[in-house]
């Protein structure tokens, strides 16, 4: 690693990642909450959000000197963090607010699982080739995708689930492989790599936080539909 750059050793790149990923999740608490109790029809502002803090993501990995240059790689990391962050907002709005903190406690937990898996490999040495298991993960997102394509084409109740079942796990398995290459490539990484690595892991937690979020809707119009077809099914006995 980079003297200049102030980090040289595995720790202390560690605990600067995990430092840098615990403010990110801090400054955005209250912004959720805020936009839960307050927010109104901010579905479009959402995937503008989404959509531009991408591009600057992809902008930060293209350019050098957004990406290591002082200070503007920290002003470009900010921008995307407050796009993604207000792009998340939308999928919290207008909803109870201790289903909010359930969900964001369960995606925290996820993220905290996660990252132990990836630890526990790392000690033990038994992974396979991470960018093999980063092509998996990708493809598994291309599989939620088809798996969407086909509850339009052949209707099946449960289509929704399988298909944010896919794609959290395909979450955890490019995050889980992220970590490897990172680890694999830890000589040539210097400090700012770890506010990357932090950024990539917030992505990570507000995936697990969307894809939460859509998991309790879908398990609660699961739940009605079950309730309906037995209300339906014992009225039917009853007129028999």
């Amino acid at each position: 690693m980079s003297d200049e750059n102030g980090t040289t050793t595995m720790s202390r790149f560690v605990g600067y990642t995990l430092l840098i990923l615990a403010i990110c999740l801090l400054v955005a608490l209250p912004q959720w909450m805020v936009m839960c109790l307050f927010a109104n029809d901010a579905m479009a502002y959402t995937v503008t959000c989404f959509f531009l803090s991408f591009v600057v993501l992809a902008f930060i990995h293209m350019i050098e000197m957004l990406k290591y240059s002082r200070p503007w790689n920290y002003i470009a990391i900010a921008v995307c963090y407050e796009l993604l962050t207000l792009g998340a907002a939308s999928f919290l709005m207008e909803w109870n607010l201790v289903c909010t903190i359930i969900v964001l406690a369960v995606g925290l937990l996820l993220l905290v699982v996660v990252l132990i898996i990836s630890g526990i490999l790392i000690w033990s040495g038994l992974y396979p080739n991470p960018f093999k298991m980063a092509v998996v993960g990708v493809m598994g997102l291309v599989l939620a995708f088809c798996i969407e394509v086909m509850d339009i084409l052949l209707h099946w109740y449960y289509w929704q689930d399988v298909a944010i079942g896919v794609f959290i796990a395909s979450a955890v398995i490019i995050t889980i492989s992220h970590v490897l290459i990172t680890y694999n490539n830890f000589e040539s990484l210097v400090r700012d790599d770890a506010l990357l690595l932090a950024i990539v892991l917030y992505i990570t937690y507000l995936l697990f936080l969307v894809g939460g979020r859509v998991s309790v809707f879908y398990i609660s119009e699961n739940a009605y539909q079950f309730d309906s077809t037995t209300t339906e099914s014992n009225e039917e006995d009853y007129s028999d």
